[in-house]
């Protein structure tokens, strides 16, 4: 059986999953603040080694926002890989302070899920915020990176993108879709459903969608 959820997920026939907690994800924004992109990306990187020493020889990647960024660098540097599913990843260059505003929303809810107070959250924000530039700049550029991966990607490939996600989401998407070489992609849109699908009202038709592509894989 397949689940689908986090923001990373590594799926191997015949329907074993495996989902590596990422660096600075999933914890609270100091972990995230510690970490950086060259940490992010050897989680990922390891965690396929590590399925591909185990002796798994067909793996799928799901890869949500971020994640899909990964997924696409790994597609491209593993035979093993036999599809993708890149669901509101960017690859379009972005401002800095746009990414920082996003990263800045996200430590915001994180914060207030966990009860932080009006005062806390002022307190953590002005300590925290504007972030250091070098690591905005690490992140587009690793995103814009990605431009140069999704020319190369011959997997089949299942694209998502919720409809009420902002326009560069949209748009990556679309440009992925015309970019890649695979011969097989499917292209869902979720027209109730924002950045992260997997936690909106369309998740079970995502969940649906994405059983459906990866059983067709072989």
């Amino acid at each position: 059986m397949y689940r689908v959820h986090k923001q990373f997920r590594i799926v191997c026939a015949p329907g074993t999953d495996f989902s590596p907690n990422l660096a600075g994800h999933g914890a609270a924004p100091e972990r995230l603040f510690a970490s950086s992109m060259d940490h992010v990306w050897q989680g990922a990187y390891q965690a396929f080694e590590q399925l591909v020493n185990d002796g798994f020889k067909k793996i799928a990647v799901v890869g949500q926002s971020l994640g899909g960024v990964l997924g696409m660098r790994l597609a491209n540097r593993y035979m093993a890989c036999n599809g993708l599913a890149i669901l509101s990843s960017p690859v379009l260059e972005r401002p800095i302070d746009g990414l920082e505003k996003r990263v800045e929303f996200f430590a915001q809810r994180y914060l207030t899920n966990n009860g932080a107070t009006k005062e806390q959250l002022e307190t953590f924000l002005n300590e925290h915020f504007p972030r250091p530039s070098e690591k905005m700049i690490a992140l587009q550029q690793f995103i814009v990176g990605s431009q140069r991966e999704m020319s190369e990607l011959k997997q089949p490939l299942f694209l998502a993108k919720g409809m009420l996600d902002e326009a560069v989401f949209h748009e990556s998407r679309d440009l992925i879709a015309a970019s890649a070489q695979s011969d097989v992609i499917v292209t869902k849109r979720y027209e109730k459903s924002g950045h992260l699908i997997t936690l909106g009202k369309e998740r079970d038709v995502l969940a649906e969608d994405l059983v459906g592509f990866l059983g067709r894989l072989g």
